[in-house]
């Protein structure tokens, strides 16, 4: 068996998969507004310094996890599947979307890797007909999140010990298997598998992967042409209205007046 890891944040979608479930946990008021601040300061800090920045990771983290702590799960996850469907869907990168399928229509197995909630990523892996996921784990009992984790975060050695772990359970040779990232955070991952592959890759993770040989994939400028285009498109037909509403104003004004 042979098996396609994906991590998402930046990867599959661009920014992050959290701002749109923070705010619908905000309007939801399971979330503050300074909960929200707090954690994409945070996690922007993370993106840019690294490891040098996890105090602040952990900080964000146990933010998330007292907000929902005493939530009904089910509640919880009904509040994420509405994010999923309406915010982050949309928000993939279509090349990425059809390689996953790709991947499966090749017989191999696909699994999303994050340090996202993993109870975001099975509805997304639900969406998406990924055949499972490997994300940081809320302690929950009785239905209930306690407020704790469920093991260790998902990022960096502990994302690919679980890899590991989930590869040895389904029979997945990962020397014949790919694995995707944005960020030099995910080597011990893609140093795990025969293909390694940079998707949308930051600066360090673009300077490794020339330096080995391994493939890149960057789908930001297409998306960034895309959007481009939309917006222009968008423009001209607003010109168009515009130049359309003027013309049907002056020609009743004329009629008016009997020209």
């Amino acid at each position: 068996m042979e098996g396609a890891f994906f991590d998402l944040d930046k990867t599959l979608l661009p920014g992050s998969s959290l701002f749109p479930l923070a705010r619908e946990m905000y309007r939801q008021r399971i979330f503050r507004l300074r909960d929200i601040a707090r954690m994409a300061a945070d996690q922007v800090a993370f993106r840019v310094l690294g490891n040098e920045a996890e105090d602040r990771m952990n900080r964000a983290r146990d933010a998330s996890l007292q907000a929902i702590e005493g939530r009904l799960r089910h509640e919880v996850m009904a509040a994420g599947r509405v994010v999923v469907k309406e915010d982050i869907i949309p928000r993939l990168y279509p090349q990425a979307v059809e390689l996953i399928g790709r991947h499966t229509r090749a017989g191999r197995e696909v699994y999303i890797c994050s340090s996202s909630p993993e109870d975001l990523l099975l509805l997304l892996a639900d969406e998406l007909g990924a055949d499972g996921v490997i994300g940081t784990r809320a302690e929950v009992r009785g239905d209930r999140y306690t407020g704790r984790l469920d093991g260790d975060l998902c990022h960096g050695p502990e994302k690919a010990r679980r890899v590991v772990e989930l590869a040895a359970v389904r029979g997945i040779d990962l020397a014949r298997s790919f694995a995707y990232s944005d960020s030099v955070n995910d080597l011990p991952l893609l140093e795990l598998v025969g293909t390694p592959v940079a998707m949308n890759p930051d600066r360090p993770l673009r300077a490794m992967a020339r330096a080995r040989g391994w493939e890149m994939l960057d789908f930001r400028v297409a998306r960034r042409r895309t959007l481009v285009a939309s917006a222009a498109g968008a423009g001209a037909a607003a010109a168009g209205a515009l130049g359309y509403a003027a013309g049907f104003l002056v020609g009743r004004r004329s009629r008016a007046a009997g020209v």
